[in-house]
């Protein structure tokens, strides 16, 4: 009886979210810009601007233009006669490196545009690996397993499906609630007796459906436009998700039911995503925080779900190789499950 109740209210869930032509919409449009069109201006695929000066008024110029332009990894090199216009030109942004060709004909020296410290990295090697010859340094092997498209696509890929889930999830719950509420929505459904485990547990199962199925719709596009294949268990992959979903989907709830309003919930909500995204390593190495903050990872679904997904759909690995992942995000969930029991009761 209660398992044909639940079945109900899913289906009042959905037309409630399929009523509105503009909330299909978005349903529609969220994974082909998430996953679509973002991606596109996120590879670290190097395509580097060089110059070279010779000092030496020599023929070794010219043979540091030819060498560098057989490198596919360099995009445009040209030659200049001074120094210092090469040096404002890379103040401009409008150069990566200098190659100096000393007067003394010594070796090459290499300057780098360092403001980012990715780009200054590969002026270095890439530049001075085509003038010395060395095709293959021997010290350096890229191992295939984590290798995965053209520059680092993939890895961005993988964290946009992460973000794309999260979004649908969390925010469609939180607007869910917050509308029950404002409408008495909630008062009535409670008034007939449904549990407030009841209302919780059917939210967290339809918006994590919700999230599963755009997820589903993430990876087409993801396949169709980047070449991205699951190297991994696909079903680990989308059990990893569904725990994600868990976990965020109560935090959606929690925030909620813990405003009065749509515009401070969305406040709140906004300041939550940002803050744990920005502690989350997606975008910004671990060993780049301080101790503390890196510390919070633990309690960071974001966190999670971003480790658990580059090890499953590009390393290959499976759920069983890394438990963690998903026995931590369960943990959120129910910690937020029961808070979020105790609350609604509270709302009666």
């Amino acid at each position: 009886m209660k398992w044909r109740l639940i079945i109900q209210i899913l289906v009042k869930e959905f037309l409630q979210l399929v009523r509105s032509p503009a909330m299909a919409f978005i349903l529609i449009l969220c994974p082909i810009i998430v996953v679509g069109i973002v991606p596109l201006g996120l590879s670290n695929k190097t395509r580097l601007r060089v110059e070279v000066v010779d000092e030496s008024y020599s023929g070794r110029g010219r043979e540091a233009v030819t060498a560098l332009s057989g490198s596919p990894q360099i995009a445009r090199v040209g030659q200049s006669a001074s120094l210092q216009a090469s040096e404002r030109r890379m103040d401009l942004g409008e150069i990566d490196g200098i190659v100096v060709v000393p007067r003394d004909g010594g070796e090459y020296h290499i300057l780098a545009d360092a403001s980012q410290l990715v780009l200054g990295r590969d002026v270095a090697y890439y530049v001075s690996r085509q003038l010395s010859g060395v095709q293959d340094d021997g010290r350096v092997r890229t191992h295939a397993l984590f290798l995965s498209g053209a520059g680092n696509t993939h890895y961005y890929l993988v964290t946009m499906l992460s973000l794309l889930i999260a979004i649908m999830g969390c925010c469609l719950a939180t607007l869910s609630v917050v509308t029950e509420k404002e409408s008495k929505t909630l008062e009535h459904l409670r008034s007939t007796g449904m549990s407030a485990s009841l209302y919780v547990f059917s939210k967290v199962l339809f918006f994590t459906l919700i999230g599963l199925g755009e997820l589903t719709l993430g990876l087409v596009i993801a396949r169709a436009g980047y070449s991205l294949v699951c190297a991994g268990p696909l079903l680990d992959y989308y059990l990893l998700a569904a725990c994600f979903l868990f976990a965020l989907v109560n935090l959606g709830i929690l925030v909620a039911v813990g405003t009065r309003t749509l515009v401070r919930a969305i406040y709140v909500l906004v300041f939550l995503f940002i803050t744990l995204i920005l502690l989350s390593t997606m975008f910004a190495p671990l060993d780049n925080m301080a101790p503390f903050w890196a510390s919070t990872r633990f309690v960071n679904p974001f966190f999670w779900i971003a480790d658990g997904s580059w090890k499953i759909v590009l390393k290959g690995l499976s759920v069983t190789d890394n438990p963690e992942n998903c026995l931590v995000l369960l943990g959120l969930g129910s910690i937020l499950s029961v808070i979020n029991i105790k609350k609604v009761k509270k709302l009666d």
